[in-house]
């Protein structure tokens, strides 16, 4: 069987990364004073940053059905006989959900991984499934694949203000509730399909210093650790942190700085820093 593998948007992949590992994105949506784009085409990280620091009524919406239908439908017209859908955390999106009523009307059988994460923990998670698929996988291993490394990446990310999550419905109550203590820089990760709190700092550089910490952490006992480093607003911050990554583990290669989807952009909120650690087979 050939299987293709199709990945949300918010897994973050680049457009030349996507297409360089044949993998299908399915764009979600940025809204903006009511009126939806969709990110990659019509607006990007960048804008979302000016919007929000404008002031505009900034949201998301999970992809069209017709989204899911035209990635699906590319590719089986590509030689396609099974589908693998990477999906962002059902606890955080709609995507899902939407992947599996598409999945429902696919002629050829479709199987959805919710991976329980979001940005580039997913965007892992689909390039491991997409080596899979391309080393001749059944349908059931390439998901299998997919599960595998989302369930075992982390994804730990500090930010200026939780206003935007909390907004978004993204934080529960008290977790919110931390941010509106005045001075703290929360600490967060992705853990079990939703954002939960995992420290609280004084500064800044404090934060930034957590999430090293966490990464030194993340990457004990791995077999091919990758890391990427995200900024929402923030790319010299994401820069030095990548650098100082990498010489605090030399052993560990190059650390990738990728620009973050605009829809997670639009719920983290400009000051954004992530990190995000997987294991990846080093062909992938």
């Amino acid at each position: 069987m050939t299987v293709a593998v199709i990945a949300d948007s918010a897994a973050s992949l680049s457009p030349g990364l996507a297409e360089s590992r044949r993998i299908g994105v399915v764009p979600l949506q940025v809204v903006v004073d009511g009126d939806a784009v969709e990110e990659g085409v019509g607006i990007s990280p960048d804008e979302v940053v000016a919007h929000l620091r404008a002031g505009d009524a900034t949201s998301t919406s999970q992809p069209t059905p017709a989204a899911f239908d035209a990635a699906i439908s590319a590719a089986v017209e590509a030689g396609a006989a099974g589908i693998v859908i990477v999906a962002m955390s059902r606890a955080l999106s709609g995507t899902c959900e939407a992947a599996e009523a598409a999945a429902a009307r696919a002629p050829v059988p479709v199987e959805v991984v919710d991976t329980r994460t979001v940005a580039m923990a997913a965007g892992y998670a689909a390039l491991a499934a997409a080596h899979e698929a391309r080393a001749g996988g059944s349908l059931e291993a390439v998901a299998a694949v997919a599960r595998d490394v989302a369930a075992g990446s982390r994804c730990v990310f500090t930010v200026e203000s939780l206003d935007h999550l909390r907004r978004g419905g993204r934080v529960g109550p008290a977790v919110a509730a931390v941010g509106r203590v005045l001075g703290i820089r929360p600490v967060l990760e992705v853990a079990d399909g939703e954002v939960a709190l995992v420290g609280r700092v004084r500064s800044a550089a404090r934060a930034r210093a957590a999430l090293h910490a966490a990464v030194d952490d993340a990457l004990a006992g791995r077999a091919h650790p990758v890391v990427t480093v995200h900024g929402v607003g923030a790319e010299e911050q994401a820069t030095e942190a990548a650098r100082e990554i990498e010489a605090r583990h030399p052993w560990l290669g190059p650390v990738a700085v990728a620009e973050v989807s605009a829809v997670l952009a639009v719920h983290a909120g400009p000051g954004t820093l992530a990190a995000v650690v997987a294991d990846l087979p080093p062909e992938a």
